[in-house]
């Protein structure tokens, strides 16, 4: 087994997102990215990928595996036998695994592994319609708490200012580590006030493919918040 940058979280960290077999390779090739974390969407890749060669590449980031759902962004439908099969087998790679909040409980096993073998896991809520109330949003922290993850992360529609702000509430009361993020025509603006407010995670992209909407790309989100730090510093 191939031994993997691991993951240390400090606020914010900027990751790319690659859903492609092609941006993939691009990523385990470069010398250094624009990034400080890399997410491999394993459900964006091809149904016949070999999973455990590809487990055995290495790349310069540590490495956030996703298998996201298909009724929560997914790129392609699979059951959960064959993501958690996926996840297991990408393990080795992985610094960090993400599931959504609403299926932890079917991933028990796989994310006592993870936890096990030192990989941070990320539990997930997405909404691509609105803005969910503040009070929802933090009844599905506490769950994500009380199930064992490291990191509660939210993605959810903007439409307006006064949605933005309910971000910023969220990481106000959160209890533990937590990643925000808007969607949409906002999107890209609120992941930078997010970042200041103490998300620990700004998604972007890498290559030529956005993996949600709202992302600017990874090299982007790295050239914003490096102004936003000069600009505070003085």
């Amino acid at each position: 087994m191939n031994a993997q940058p691991r993951l240390s979280l400090t606020r914010p960290l900027v990751v790319g997102s690659v859903s492609t077999v092609d941006a993939w390779q691009a990523a385990c090739a470069a010398e250094t990215l624009p990034c400080d974390v890399v997410e491999l969407r394993a459900d964006g890749l091809p149904v016949d990928t070999d999973w455990a060669a590809l487990a055995q590449m290495r790349c310069c980031r540590p490495v956030l595996v996703t298998v996201r759902h298909e009724s929560e962004g997914g790129l392609r439908p699979m059951d959960t036998a064959e993501r958690v099969s996926i996840a297991r087998a990408l393990l080795p790679l992985a610094a960090a695994l993400d599931w959504e909040i609403a299926r932890l409980e079917e991933a028990a096993g796989l994310l006592a592994e993870a936890r096990a073998a030192g990989v941070v896991t990320i539990a997930s809520a997405h909404d691509f319609e609105q803005t969910p109330s503040l009070e929802s949003l933090l009844e599905k922290e506490q769950t994500a708490r009380a199930l064992g993850a490291d990191v509660a992360k939210f993605a959810f529609r903007l439409h307006s200012a006064e949605d933005m702000m309910v971000g910023v509430e969220l990481l106000r009361c959160a209890t533990g580590t937590t990643t925000v993020m808007g969607m949409g025509s906002l999107g890209a603006v609120s992941r930078l006030l997010y970042a200041q407010h103490g998300a620990c995670l700004v998604y972007g992209y890498l290559g030529d493919t956005p993996t949600a909407p709202g992302q600017w790309s990874a090299s982007l989100c790295r050239q914003s918040l490096d102004a936003m730090e000069l600009t505070i510093d003085k």
